[in-house]
This record gives C-alpha cells, structure tokens and sequence, in this order.
C-alpha cells in the first residue's frame, strides 16, 4: 500500500522538478534559444531537457505505482532523477565544461564564493533525494 509520507512528497517533489525543469531553465535565450549557440549544441540542450522529462516522469510513475514490489519501486523511483543530476554534476569534470554562470554571470546568485550554479544545485538534489528515500524506506516500515 502507498501512502503519503514526507519522504515520498520529497522524490515527488524532485521527480516532478526534474520533469519540468528543464522547460523552466532552458527554454529560453540563455539556452535552447541563445543565438551564439550552434544548432548542435542546441541538440544536445533539447536531449537534455528530454532526458529530464522522461526520468522525472517515469519516476513518478514507480512513486506512485501500487502493483509489483513496493521496495523496488521506491528504489527505481528515487534512481531515476538521481542518474539526471549525477549526470548534470559529473559533466562539470569534461574538458571546457562550465555552468550557465561562465556565460551568464549575472543570473546565477552566490554565497560567499560559492556559485549557486547547477553544480550545487545537483548536490542539493541528489540530496533531496537521498534524504527523501530514507525517510520513506523508513515510514514503509
């Protein structure tokens, strides 16, 4: 039986997040629509945003799945979002590879010295989701 628990409102949350996300921060100019961007970067932009869409989304489906077994739908629902952002996180370790703030300082805010860019952001995420598995692995019990 699924039942509604602050952990798994958490990798909802995230799912959700991570299905939308990438239509709330890359559609638009800096981005998918950024003219000094060639046409293959913006491939890989879109794929992007996509990849997002369908790990978000086929996330929520085994949040919210009530066949099969329930410890492994938990399991692959928490997975899912988390291969996005250890993606988005490790793509900071590529040769030539910045955050947005590299071409658009002025839109990502910062603590002291740290960028809040999509490094962070990724880390706050994964995050989240570790937090919010535990917390419904354990209201499961």
């Amino acid at each position: 039986m699924i039942t509604t628990s602050p952990g798994r409102t958490i990798l909802q949350a995230v799912a959700a997040f991570t299905t939308v996300g990438g239509f709330l921060m890359d559609w638009n100019k800096t981005h998918l629509f950024n003219p000094n961007w060639p046409p293959h970067a913006k491939f890989h932009d879109a794929m992007t945003i996509l990849s997002g869409t369908l790990l978000g989304s086929t996330s929520l489906y085994f949040l919210q799945k009530k066949d099969g077994d329930p410890e492994m739908n938990l399991k692959v629902g928490t997975m899912l979002p988390a291969i996005f952002y250890l993606a988005q996180a490790g793509s900071f370790t590529f040769p030539g590879a910045e955050g947005m703030d590299a071409e658009f300082p002025e839109k990502i805010p910062s603590v002291g010295r740290i960028k809040l860019n999509e490094g962070p952001f990724s880390l706050v995420m994964l995050a989240a989701l570790g937090a919010g598995y535990l917390l419904a692995k354990n209201d499961s019990k």
